[in-house]
């Protein structure tokens, strides 16, 4: 399918040239009709009969010098039409030459048998204008023919220039859009960036700034990477000294040692978050997908999340098929569902069930997950699978988290080559809709 901007281009083009031949046809139309009362083959033919007369009444009057004056005298366009042969074949003004073309075949002739005053016979041959093609010819007809034609090779050479142009509009597009969706391996690439003109100069900058963003982004996650091993030691360590301290210290600290363990068991979560995210990033976590049936494993997804809603909660709400056979990777599903669930239930309102649906449609895997919490403003929509992006009412740990639940989950249906979304429900919740092209 083209795009709409190549349809756009195209009839402006083709528009813009019909526009300026039909303008052009009816100038000429309406000058010749002004300034030629007759039409071309009409003054040509009563040219030639007068010229006919005079030759002939000449020819009479003085013989073959006066028919040669005659001739000689007729303007060149009407000469080249008449020609005079004696009973030898010898022609008046020497034009023997042409008598093969007089006689060959297909030619529009005319002879009459002329006497001059001594009795002698004369051929004189009129050669008649051939007439013309169709599209050629004077008249409503003709000029309609010619329009029609003007319009076939304009909308070709329209066609042309519109492809032209809109063709490398569509690769730097297709580009950018997979730049936006975070793939920054994504180029343009040949053989547009080999292009001397200014779309393979965009071409060039466009590649050259997602390489910067690449480097930038595999700089930050190394950096990350690197801090995140590395308190992974410290912590450990800090967990034995706990333990230590716990059994030296007695019941006088149990409050204080209770708060330090918390505090290293949410800064031990946060690592590991940080190194799921990277691995899910990077790409480096082996992708295997298998065969399985999807709606069985959010059964066992929702009966383990259940687990942490409050008591008394409504809990899971399942609108789930019988089955669900899918072909994907279940450790990546497993972590994006539960991720954006355990989302839902930090967010929901107690007193509300949360909502986990999945079914297929046209070769795509859908599911969402809906609670009745307060929502997200609708300018920090897109920007909550970000990596510690939490909604500005949301900050403080308890409630917020950490911002990167929902980033691993994006990442997770990535890895699928599929999509994310989140919006606002209708009387206050949010809906995060996932789309996965793994249907068995």
């Amino acid at each position: 399918m083209m795009p709409r901007l190549f349809w756009k281009l195209f009839l402006a083009l083709w528009t813009s040239i019909m526009v300026f031949v039909v303008v052009t046809a009816w100038v000429n139309a309406t000058l010749s009709r002004q300034n030629i009362p007759d039409p071309p083959e009409v003054a040509f033919a009563r040219n030639i009969d007068k010229a006919e007369m005079m030759i002939g009444s000449a020819l009479r009057r003085d013989g073959p010098e006066g028919a040669r004056r005659i001739i000689h005298e007729l303007p060149r366009p009407v000469r080249n039409h008449l020609y005079l042969f004696d009973e030898s074949g010898r022609e008046v003004l020497g034009r023997e030459r042409v008598r093969r073309h007089v006689d060959g075949p297909g030619a529009h002739q005319e002879r009459r048998r002329l006497r001059d005053r001594s009795g002698r016979d004369w051929e004189l041959v009129l050669l008649r204008r051939t007439p013309p093609a169709r599209f050629l010819e004077p008249g409503d007809r003709g000029i309609a023919l010619r329009l029609l034609l003007a319009a076939v090779f304009s909308a070709g050479i329209s066609w042309v220039l519109a492809r032209s142009l809109a063709r490398p509009l569509e690769s730097l597009g297709a580009a950018s859009r997979r730049l936006a969706e975070g793939d920054l391996a994504a180029r343009v690439g040949p053989p547009l960036d080999a292009r001397k003109d200014e779309f393979g100069t965009l071409a060039r900058d466009l590649d050259a700034m997602a390489g910067r963003l690449q480097e930038s982004q595999q700089a930050n996650l190394r950096l990350l990477r690197d801090v995140s091993h590395e308190l992974r030691s410290p912590l450990a360590r800090q967990r034995v000294a706990l333990e230590l301290a716990r059994g030296r210290a007695g019941e006088g600290a149990t409050r204080e040692l209770d708060r330090i363990e918390l505090e290293s068991e949410r800064l031990e979560t946060l690592v590991d978050q940080v190194l799921d995210l990277l691995r899910e990033s990077s790409g480096s976590a082996p992708f295997e997908p298998e065969n399985f049936d999807l709606a069985a494993l959010l059964s066992d997804l929702a009966d383990t999340v259940s687990w942490e809603l409050p008591e008394g909660a409504p809990g899971l709400q399942l609108d789930l098929p019988e089955s669900l056979p899918v072909n994907a990777d279940r450790e990546l599903v497993w972590r994006a569902v539960e991720n954006v669930l355990r989302n839902a239930v930090l967010h929901s309102d107690p007193a509300e069930p949360i909502e986990l649906a999945a079914l297929a449609r046209d070769g795509l895997l859908e599911l969402a997950v809906r609670d009745r919490g307060p929502g997200i403003p609708e300018a920090q929509l897109g920007r909550i699978f970000d990596p510690f992006t939490r909604v500005e009412d949301a900050r403080d740990r308890s409630s917020g988290g950490h911002g990167l639940g929902l980033a691993i989950a994006a990442a997770a249906v990535r890895r699928h080559r599929g999509g994310i979304e989140a919006r606002n429900r209708p009387g206050g919740g949010l809906e995060i809709l996932m789309r996965l092209p793994v249907t068995a």
